[in-house]
């Protein structure tokens, strides 16, 4: 769990990245330019993001039941990457994709939207340049596996420069990327594909893991079999690698998006019930609903965190500082972000006027649908952390980066391939764990 010296890097971390990253996107785009005048690029990167995969998962994991991933763990480097806020999956795929942040790359998630007046979950909304439009755009050529938040935005299904396919399942988007390393037609919606050569890039994902916790939380007996499984496509795409003879030159970054917290309880009526008895007409809203007019405080939720926003007296000075009190004062809540807080966090405008995190077990979750069973959640700072590991021809073994963050992927895969990173990218490259070559 992130205590409050943790928390303040992370806020530390975030406004220097922000700062510095006119200058790193200008240094690399001279290395890459310096890089292409001396021969043909390096790669492939092969990117691979297993959606809610809590970095204690491989703690317990890593070595027994998932050979292949440890093999490049043991050739590379692993570490923790601090993710961004709010930790949902799409926010922070767009954020692994853009290198940028929410306040940035403007993907949010159960939010009150400030176009329709509504509550939204999940979009696919993305305004920053992703890794596969700045390679495009650079004359790499890309495969996208199933990485859903590329699609249309620097890949496309049938366009065998820049290849977007989606399976069904993990297998077959290994099939898919296995496919294109070998220089075999990729199945896709249209029938099978031929790329022009191996692709630069190629991302594959899936959401098995993410899934089970949900339902079963994160002790579910199901996570460590589907890992198994999935590091066995895994093992299927290294073996693809050695077989095409491209082991010499191919790395492998593998990440998630964020982790889970279990949950059995509900706290939405000790919240909602104490703003009342503050004088507060307050409600929650699921998506696609908009509050009744006379609402003072708004909620929006995913399971272990809320959206807070204040209307007509509550948005008052008098009443903004009367419900910050109210939300200080519960032991229910872990955390309270105030606006400031959020800023410094990278969080879109559209977070709200407070943001609070659920203490364990608690939840925002209606308490009828609970039956005392486990089911996981994420979003809060406590799941804002994600396995990293970095292997292969550009990476230096054991190497260990300073403070690095999901927003950093990008840049990083970036320098890898000799090329500039996305144009809003805030991450940085890992230059203290990659070979000299690589850098530049």
């Amino acid at each position: 769990m992130p205590n409050r010296l943790h928390r303040r890097a992370f806020l530390a971390r975030g406004a220097a990245a922000a700062a510095a990253a006119g200058a790193l996107t200008a240094l690399a785009a001279s290395r890459a330019g310096a890089a292409a005048a001396e021969g043909p690029p390096p790669g492939p990167v092969i990117l691979v993001d297993w959606d809610g995969v809590a970095p204690s998962y491989l703690d317990r994991h890593l070595a027994g039941r998932m050979p292949a991933l440890h093999a490049l763990a043991e050739r590379g480097v692993r570490t923790v990457a601090s993710c961004t806020y709010k930790a949902v999956s799409n926010p922070n795929r767009a954020g692994l994709a853009t290198g940028a942040r929410p306040a940035v790359h403007r993907n949010t998630a159960y939010v009150l939207d400030p176009g329709t007046g509504k509550a939204r979950g999940q979009s696919r909304t993305v305004r920053a340049e992703t890794l596969f439009q700045a390679l495009r755009r650079q004359g790499r050529t890309l495969l996208s596996a199933g990485w859903y938040i590329v699609e249309g935005k620097g890949a496309d299904r049938g366009d065998p420069e820049a290849l977007y396919v989606q399976g069904d399942s993990w297998e077959e988007n290994v099939d898919a990327a296995v496919a294109a390393l070998l220089g075999e037609p990729v199945d896709a919606d249209g029938g099978p594909v031929r790329l022009p050569r191996v692709p630069d890039l190629i991302a594959a994902y899936a959401a098995d893991v993410d899934a089970i916790g949900h339902r079963e939380g994160p002790s579910s007996p199901r996570i460590p079999a589907r890992l198994a499984e999935l590091d066995a496509g895994l093992g299927r795409i290294a073996a693809a690698v050695r077989r095409a003879g491209l082991e010499r030159r191919a790395s492998f970054v593998f990440v998630s998006d964020h982790g889970m917290t279990g949950y059995t309880e509900s706290l939405e009526p000790a919240v909602l019930g104490a703003l009342s008895d503050a004088g507060f007409s307050a409600q929650r809203l699921h998506s696609g609903q908009a509050p009744d007019p006379g609402t003072e405080v708004v909620l929006t939720a995913s399971p272990r965190t809320a959206n807070v926003y204040l209307r007509g007296a509550a948005a008052q000075p008098a009443g903004r500082e009367r419900v910050e009190r109210v939300l200080r004062g519960l032991d229910l809540l872990e955390r309270v972000h105030d606006r400031a807080e959020l800023d410094a966090l990278g969080a879109a405008p559209d977070e709200g006027d407070f943001a609070v995190d659920a203490r364990p077990p608690y939840a925002f979750i209606d308490p009828a649908a609970l039956d005392g069973a486990e089911r996981g959640g994420h979003a809060s700072l406590r799941e804002a952390a994600a396995p990293l590991l970095l292997s292969g021809a550009g990476v230096v073994q054991g190497a260990r980066p300073r403070g690095p963050r999901t927003i950093d992927v990008a840049p990083t895969v970036a320098r890898l391939l000799g090329a500039a990173p996305p144009a809003d990218a805030e991450g940085r490259a890992l230059d203290e764990v990659l070979r000299p070559d690589s850098r530049a």
